[in-house]
């Protein structure tokens, strides 16, 4: 049996990584590894940094393995990249797999760094990847139909035990029927919602709160996007008296269910968080959101009249963006009064509609995928200058969070002087960069330069 190892590299900086979690992915990838009798660690450097690079000192768990994976994104792949390389040069036998929504929609890149791509769902085919079955250097992944197949995900595997302060990650469901312009989800999972059954779901919510956790995040990119599931499940926490508190990610349309709204209510929902995007309604059609303002204010108002917080998530950048459109959307927030905003500045990622217009249009001026993380601008806005853009993402943290919550207001100075700080580079770079090509946006020359 081999030695598998696999890694979660973090990206430059990670804004809104506060709790700390483990991907699940890899999680459910070496559990069943680890049901087979492989030896398996899986090291996320979202919990602890795994390789030196001034020092060139890699984790001796990663030298003494047979195979080691990577789970990588956008704006970690980079990271990615760079321990592959580092396992190569001082261990030419281990075989490096890569995995994720970036090298799958780019797998001819992770193969420059690594042995094998698998694209998409990996628990069907990962036996094939690790045990080199077939030639083909890219394997395409399977979508599994029946998610009650997973196994609970054992923490253990984790190269630091987590207590995530008795935060655990589920997931309940893959899929998304939605096609919003910027996001690879339904590309990944498709187009077609699976989910566990309300049964297989308690099972893991017990086992987790008798292992002391009191705090859930679920994944699910749509919670409660299947009413039935939701209700079967919540209506077995409160028969079972499970006591925990819980965040999820949901859309706007969750408020449509009284009776699910209060389930979540006396079940403990702390936290929802809901891709708004924008207060503008040109920026949310050309999004392809399916959501209006008003359903937005909708949305808020009903959580918070069943005492559960809203964290808004918020996009800045679009085409029907500039400098007014954004300050109404951050007044909007304000007004509504929103527990907690997220601002983002709008970035393509491959594999989407806004990656593939941007790339047709060459609007696209940097392939550098660490800035690709929301707060960089990575391609040539229409409305606002480049400057502007990535000035009002600054400001936009600044001024939602007001000295009437000094605790976040701290906060969010604290956050954005960390992103100064790291990006000092950067910023030198942008501000030369952005004044030089001001000429060319401002006369919507389309061949704009591009950098590295």
């Amino acid at each position: 049996m081999a030695k598998i190892t696999f890694i979660e590299p973090a990206s430059d900086f990670n804004a809104y990584g506060f709790a700390r979690l483990p991907l699940l992915g890899t999680l459910y990838l070496g559990t069943m590894l680890k049901q087979q009798g492989h030896e398996v660690k899986i090291m996320s450097e979202n919990i602890q940094s795994i390789y030196d690079e001034e020092k060139k000192r890699l984790d001796e768990k990663i030298l003494a393995s047979d195979i080691v994976g990577f789970s990588t994104m956008t704006p970690t792949v980079n990271r990615g990249y760079q321990i592959a390389d580092a396992i190569r040069e001082q261990q030419p036998n281990t075989k490096i797999i890569f995995g994720g929504p970036h090298v799958s929609s780019i797998p001819e890149e992770a193969l420059q760094h690594g042995d094998v791509v698998v694209q998409g769902e990996a628990e069907r085919v990962i036996f094939d990847a690790i045990n080199g079955n077939g030639s083909s250097k890219v394997i395409k992944g399977k979508l599994l139909e029946d998610l009650d197949e997973l196994p609970f995900p054992d923490f253990s595997l984790l190269n630091e035990k987590p207590n995530f302060n008795r935060l655990a990650p589920i997931a309940t469901s893959r899929g998304c029927p939605f096609n919003c312009t910027f996001c690879s989800v339904s590309s990944l999972f498709g187009r077609k919602y699976r989910f566990r059954s309300a049964d297989n779901i308690l099972g893991e919510l017990q086992m987790r709160v008798e292992q002391g956790y009191q705090k859930f995040f679920f994944y699910d990119d749509n919670f409660g996007a299947s009413k039935e599931i939701a209700k079967s499940m919540l209506d077995g926490v409160l028969t079972r008296k499970l006591k925990f508190k819980w965040l999820a990610q949901s859309r706007v349309e969750i408020v449509r269910d009284e009776e699910l709204l209060n389930m979540m209510s006396r079940a403990n929902c702390e936290y929802i968080f809901v891709g708004f995007e924008s207060a503008n309604p040109n920026a949310l059609k050309e999004l392809n959101k399916r959501q209006d303002v008003e359903d937005i204010r909708r949305c808020i108002d009903k959580l918070h009249k069943h005492n559960i917080k809203v964290h808004g998530m918020f996009m800045i950048g679009a085409d029907e963006d500039d400098v007014s459109t954004i300050e109404h959307t951050v007044k909007f927030c304000r007004d509504m009064n929103l527990d907690l905003a997220q601002f983002s500045i709008l970035f393509p990622i491959p594999g989407t509609q806004l990656y593939d217009e941007l790339e047709s249009q060459g609007r696209i001026f940097t392939k550098n995928w660490s800035w690709y993380d929301g707060t960089h601008v990575v391609f040539y806005p229409k409305k606002i200058s480049l400057l502007d853009l990535q000035e009002k993402f600054v400001w936009a943290w600044k001024k939602f969070y007001s000295l009437r919550r000094w605790k976040l207001y701290l906060f969010s100075r604290y956050l954005m002087s960390k992103w100064e700080r790291c990006n000092k580079q950067f910023w030198e770079w942008f501000r030369e960069f952005a004044a030089k090509t001001q000429d060319f946006w401002e006369n919507g020359i389309s061949k704009m330069p591009k950098v590295k």
